[in-house]
């Protein structure tokens, strides 16, 4: 793995230090960030090498026997990040907690460097979740604007461990980690505080300060178990009172989702695909942090307005996605892929801002003959959207030029096209 980098090095400003900790997503201020980007591309990356051949069946023999993946600790060590995957099915929306979250933030599997991120850097916690055995687990953000103007940034996700009882004792031990000790940011510990009406939840609190942010803010963190599973919340929020209500309703959410949730047995993890719809091996480009294959709420945990986006998905009868450089979806029929690249062409057009400017209509590839392109003029990573549907297929390509846009638009046109 490379070496680390610490997010300080690259924002000064405590408020955007704070953002980047919580995530930020490409569709609205650019690239993950660079920490990010090693570490959890390191894992989605190994997971979709096992799935040039898709299944419609949810747990099959791996059809990509590598010579490491032939090993059945390796098979294992996949098996559990495309369980990860799939528990992004049974995961909140934060913008089904609170609707005003529609900014997307980091969302992935929850890997013990993912947790490390999620949480501030504070790896007194991660050690906590390994030690209680750990197996895998998926997280998502949302916040109410972009950057670093955000008012509330909702990180929510599960962690899975072996059995009920060593996730009571995680959510023990990861509630006493966080009041205990100090993340990078952090330069008092949080204060454990009784949650009201959920007497299971270990919920603390730390108060930030700032002269740019009147009246400073509150970042709260809280672990709540629920059968083999602990439910993790963190807030930042003007008030601990706001925090406090956010998490209630968050868990609220999640128990249910959970219940209907058919885990698979940790001891059949080497036979799960991690292309299931064979979904990944048709989206082109470079791996991101975002990298995998996802159903339908899944693909929502990566979008604008993450509802309604969902609300689309299920409309046009979207299935799977899959996550390289480009974003492919599968739909119902040729109508419903139209439909749906005008549902995402607007959302982006909604929503993705570069400072004060918008996309605008922009010039698309000419050997994609049904796709459509928008750019902002001011330039910088991600200025260039572009969507194009192919039969029952779906591609939503973001770039930082028009070179690269129209690249990856004229390559995922081929990549739909020889499924025929």
């Amino acid at each position: 793995m490379p070496q680390m980098i610490s997010i300080a090095e690259h924002h000064t400003d405590e408020k955007t230090i704070r953002a980047a900790a919580h995530g930020s997503d490409r569709r609205y201020d650019g690239a993950l960030h660079a920490l990010l980007r090693m570490v959890v591309v390191a894992a989605m990356l190994t997971v979709a090498a096992c799935s040039s051949e898709g299944s419609q069946r949810q747990v099959v023999p791996s059809a990509a026997a590598t010579t490491s993946a032939d090993r059945p600790a390796e098979r294992h060590r996949l098996g559990a990040l495309a369980e990860g995957a799939r528990m992004a099915e049974a995961l909140v929306l934060p913008a089904e907690v609170d609707p005003a979250l529609v900014y997307p933030g980091t969302s992935g599997v929850l890997t013990r460097t993912m947790l490390l991120v999620s949480v501030g850097h504070n790896d007194v916690i991660r050690d906590a979740a390994t030690k209680n055995g750990l197996l895998t687990g998926f997280v998502s953000a949302g916040s109410d604007s972009t950057g670093s103007s955000f008012t509330t940034v909702l990180t929510h996700g599960v962690m899975r461990f072996p059995d009920e009882s060593s996730a009571t004792r995680a959510a023990e031990d990861l509630g006493h980690a966080a009041s205990t000790s100090r993340g990078m940011l952090e330069t008092e510990s949080r204060q454990a505080v009784s949650l009201s009406g959920a007497p299971d939840t270990r919920f603390c609190l730390y108060k930030h300060h700032s002269g740019s942010n009147e009246g400073g803010s509150v970042d709260s963190m809280a672990f709540t178990p629920h059968g083999k599973f602990v439910v993790f919340t963190r807030v930042s929020s003007r008030t601990d009172t706001e925090a406090a209500a956010m998490t209630i309703s968050a868990v609220d959410l999640q128990r249910p989702l959970l219940d209907s949730f058919a885990a698979t047995d940790q001891g059949r993890f080497s036979e799960l695909s991690s292309d299931p719809e064979g979904m990944y091996a048709l989206s082109v480009g470079d791996d991101s942090g975002e990298s995998g294959s996802y159903g339908p709420r899944g693909a929502a945990h990566f979008a604008y307005d993450q509802v309604r986006a969902l609300q689309s998905f299920q409309e046009v009868g979207m299935t799977s996605v899959g996550i390289r450089g480009t974003y492919a979806y599968r739909t119902r029929d040729p109508e419903a892929a139209q439909l749906l690249a005008k549902v995402l062409a607007d959302s982006a057009v909604r929503y993705r801002r570069i400072r004060s400017d918008t996309l605008v209509p922009a010039t698309s590839p000419p050997e994609a003959g049904n796709s459509r392109c928008w750019s902002i003029a001011a330039g910088g990573n991600n200025s260039w959207h572009c969507v194009l549907s192919e039969g029952s297929y779906v591609g939503e390509i973001w770039a930082g030029s028009e070179s690269e846009a129209h690249d990856l638009t004229a390559r995922q046109q081929r990549a739909f096209a020889a499924t025929r």
